[in-house]
């Protein structure tokens, strides 16, 4: 297993190896940047985005707004923004 520098936690952990979504320039980023630990974060996030903006997976569009999401999540895009996702946890 390849480790790595990961551009959003900052430690030396095992690189993330399933990207399949992510395809290109993004998913080249993301096997030289991201860790196993902060994918599995992303993935809870991708899922809280799609739910919130009610994206259609079939949709192009779809995929470039997640594209410019999964670069602001591992501080990948210069200046780029995670979009806002209201979460607020049920109460206990």
């Amino acid at each position: 297993m390849a480790e790595i520098t990961c551009s959003r936690c900052g430690g030396t952990k095992e690189a993330v190896q399933n990207t399949a979504f992510y395809r290109g320039e993004v998913r080249e980023k993301l096997l030289a940047h991201a860790c196993q630990d902060c994918w599995s974060e992303w993935i809870k996030m991708q899922i809280m985005l799609i739910n919130e903006y009610r994206l259609n997976l079939m949709d192009p569009k779809t995929d470039e707004f997640l594209n410019k999401q999964i670069l602001a999540f591992f501080k990948l895009d210069e200046g780029g923004e995670m979009a806002n996702v209201d979460f607020v946890p049920p109460s206990q």
